[in-house]
């Protein structure tokens, strides 16, 4: 599978394209660049860690900083993730059909296990029973593709009303009473009656201890601290729920190609390899945008104006031939990447917006292990569901999304071809 550059909407190829791998990189690092996106994303994300800078985007990160954790990842791993995974693995043992076979999409099915994640890690309460989970995954669904509307293929205006009708039902099914709960909570920490060990460890909570809910003339869903919650909630499972479906299609080529390593498929190391090198090759977004906020000269020479907006394109540039050989634009978990640079390429970023929550996605490298996890949410899913038997219903092919710009799967049909954990 040749893996090409993704298309992109006509206004991205208007503004001065930045393809090359280290102009990127200092274009991302540079403290002359802020973040630059549609009013779309801004109306939903303004003033949140990504579209801050400086000493109060530094201040902003340590807030969140024991979210991702070591200790905090395993703790998802282990006792948010594994649980719900093998949950959903048992409803599908029990529903083989005749020729033993259990089926599944595996698109949406990664979404409803990772809005559970996204839950805890942001801190809304009552995403347990299926119910209330659907209601949630809804929601979040709308409100991601508002957005990221301005990838959209068709009007983004619809997708923007959708999703703030959306937020505005977030808040007061979830969010809301999720803030009630965890001020009460702080006030009793204030008072001397319980200690930090006593507080849930996710971002609301890490908010209300701060002080840092409110901005002046925030109104209703728009209010500084649901806008933060939404981005917690979008970023925290965007980047494995786009990605999954490229590492299994990637996988099942490789190993019909590379049968000898068809064993290796329940090995969490190689599912490491194979998830960064997916990563490399496929990104959530089309283009990042960066707003230089004087007149910069990068050192290749190229000049960009003060509140210029320019399109760095990151997936272009994972595909550099002088960077990851001759064959970079294809799949290959065995590729050893040019030292200083990361297996994912620019996929997650580099400099200050480097993407907080990488660990979470890809694991804490040489310190995984099965008992206390740290492999990273797509290697446990991978793993899980390889140990069950997954592979790619060779009935039904995988379909790509038609709606969008992102490098997207719309559905993809697995079946799982035994029963029990292995």
């Amino acid at each position: 599978m040749v893996v090409e550059p993704p298309a992109t909407p006509d206004y991205v190829r208007k503004l001065q394209a930045i393809e090359g791998f280290a102009e990127i990189s200092e274009v991302m690092r540079s403290p002359d660049f802020a973040q630059g996106a549609t009013e779309d994303r801004r109306a939903f994300l303004f003033d949140t860690l990504i579209f801050i800078e400086g000493r109060e985007h530094d201040e902003r990160k340590r807030v969140y900083s024991e979210l991702f954790s070591r200790e905090s990842i395993a703790c998802y791993e282990r006792d948010l993730l594994q649980p719900v995974i093998d949950q959903t693995l048992d409803r599908l043992d029990a529903a083989r059909g005749s020729d033993g076979l259990a089926r599944a999409d595996f698109v949406p099915m990664i979404r409803l296990l990772l809005h559970r994640i996204a839950a805890q890690v942001t801190g809304v309460d009552g995403v347990d029973a299926d119910e209330r989970t659907e209601r949630f995954r809804a929601l979040i669904t709308r409100i991601n593709e508002a957005t990221s509307s301005n990838f959209a293929r068709g009007d983004s205006r619809e997708l923007v009303a959708i999703g703030f009708a959306a937020l505005k039902d977030l808040v007061a099914e979830f969010l809301q009473p999720s803030l009630d709960r965890r001020m009460a909570l702080v006030k009793r920490l204030r008072a001397g009656e319980i200690t930090m060990a006593d507080l849930p460890r996710d971002a609301l909570t890490a908010k209300c201890v701060a002080g840092d809910l409110f901005r002046e003339g925030d109104r209703g869903e728009n209010a500084h601290v649901w806008r933060e919650c939404v981005l917690f909630l979008i970023a925290s499972t965007g980047t494995t729920t786009v990605s999954l479906p490229h590492v299994v299609t990637h996988v099942d080529e490789w190993v019909r190609e590379h049968p000898e390593d068809a064993p290796k498929v329940r090995d969490p190391e190689f599912l490491r390899l194979c998830v960064a090198e997916s990563l490399r090759l496929h990104q959530t977004a089309p283009v990042k945008f960066r707003v230089a906020i004087k007149d910069v000269t990068l050192s290749s020479g190229r000049t960009v104006k003060q509140g210029e907006m320019v399109a760095l394109h990151a997936p272009a540039a994972n595909l550099d031939p002088a960077l990851f050989g001759p064959d970079a634009n294809t799949f290959d978990p065995y590729r050893v990447p040019p030292e200083g640079v990361h297996p994912w390429g620019l996929t997650f970023g580099v400099g200050p917006h480097m993407c907080l929550g990488r660990s979470l996605v890809t694991g804490i490298k040489n310190r995984p292990d099965e008992k206390y996890g740290a492999e990273g949410m797509m290697v446990r899913i991978l793993k899980s569901l390889y140990r069950r038997g997954m592979r790619l219903d060779p009935d039904h092919p995988p379909t790509r999304t038609a709606v969008t710009f992102h490098d997207a799967y719309a559905s993809m049909p697995v079946v799982f071809a035994r029963a029990g954990a292995a």
